[in-house]
């Protein structure tokens, strides 16, 4: 059998997504893209956890679990999703289903200095400050005792290949810094791929840098959904030129063994956003400074689906995009909700949005024309 069968995903096996929940719990999925269930910290165990047997199990019978949604929605629209670039990163000859633990994606914190409109309190300090979020409140969205939560401790890190961080914004604390230390000290820092999630805000100290500069390589995906006034809006209350600034500078200045991404939500709000977003990468990021090429990456935005959109807006959409290959998968999902029930629950969100923040989505973003 093919090891690019339809069905078939090596982090199943090799891989873990962990997130923290409160001090005695932890958010389990075989990576940050799929749909997990949560597991108590002081019994959990990579090899034996019931939710991840059962997904090998399901994925060994041929199934396509619905946890992995967001792949198999992204491979019928045309677009690369995760289980592909999975596949070509572990390389292995055949479909191995050899249960190891080779991959870790590590929520590091859900402090965040921003509070964008597709967030929540959930993955953001500041949403949960805007939303005066109480101590019963953080209980419930799990975002309490986050540092007595030792999940780390009972995860074994001496095989892995590959590292992935993302919050709130990683790089706001030093969880991700003590855990490169301790892959230093063990001597597997120099055969680790380490990647990020970060929104531009925050630079790289000295320390950070040195140990990215003895990885296997690094790749710094910028979460980018606009630019300008759009950015401004969207990533509140970050500066687009700001951003633009650092991208720009650690592009000339990082280790030659960094290399760059793009990673963009998409939704109703900035689907007309989205070719100047690949246009400025064009320019200003199609490759690090030593030539190697930078990756574009898209997700949908599942709190402002874009299929809400009214169908003048759609097809204005399609027409907007059609010129960018790399968009070709939003341009296929839109086709497939034309004619779908049109919901303006989204507009509603951002009204209350801008009542509070004092921010207009109809002066910042494109789609206001369409309504």
């Amino acid at each position: 059998m093919s090891k690019n069968s339809a069905n078939w995903c090596p982090e199943i096996y090799r891989s873990v997504f962990i997130d923290r929940y409160n001090s005695d719990q932890v958010l389990v999925s075989p990576c940050c893209q799929a749909h997990g269930v949560l597991e108590p910290v002081d019994t959990f165990d990579f090899y034996k956890s019931p939710f991840l047997n059962d997904l090998r199990n399901r994925f060994n019978l041929g199934e396509k679990p619905n946890n992995c949604e967001r792949c198999w929605q992204a491979e019928t629209h045309g677009t690369k999703s995760r289980r592909q670039s999975a596949i070509e990163f572990f390389n292995l000859p055949t479909e191995d289903r050899t249960v190891m633990l080779e991959g870790l994606d590590h929520n590091t914190t859900w402090a965040c200095n921003l509070a964008c409109i597709m967030c929540s309190p959930a993955y953001s300090s500041t949403w949960a400050k805007e939303e005066k979020i109480n101590h019963t409140e953080l209980d419930k969205i799990g975002r309490l005792f986050l540092k007595s939560n030792n999940i780390l401790n009972r995860i074994d890190t001496t095989l892995l290949k590959k590292l992935h961080f993302n919050g709130g914004e990683p790089l706001l604390n030093n969880d991700h810094v003590k855990l490169l230390q301790q892959l230093q000290n063990n001597n597997v820092l120099k055969n680790v791929f380490v990647s990020y999630n970060t929104n531009g805000t925050v630079l790289p100290d000295k320390t950070l840098i040195d140990l990215w500069s003895q990885t296997r390589l690094v790749k710094i995906f910028f979460s980018i959904d606009a630019v300008g006034d759009a950015f401004d809006y969207v990533r509140w209350p970050a500066n687009w030129k700001e951003v633009e600034k650092n991208i720009l500078y650690l592009k000339e200045t990082l280790p030659s063994n960094v290399m760059f991404g793009i990673n963009t939500t998409v939704g109703s709000y900035n689907v007309f956003e989205i070719r100047h977003v690949v246009e400025w990468f064009n320019r200003h990021l199609y490759t690090n400074r030593e030539g190697d090429k930078s990756d574009f990456s898209w997700q949908t935005a599942d709190n402002y689906d874009m299929q809400e959109l009214n169908n003048s807006a759609k097809h204005a959409a399609i027409r907007y995009l059609s010129s960018f290959k790399e968009l070709q998968g939003i341009i296929s999902y839109l086709q497939s909700t034309l004619g779908n029930v049109v919901s303006n629950e989204w507009i509603t969100k951002l009204d209350k949005l801008d009542q509070k923040r004092g921010n207009s989505w109809r002066n910042s973003l494109r789609v206001a024309q369409y309504y």
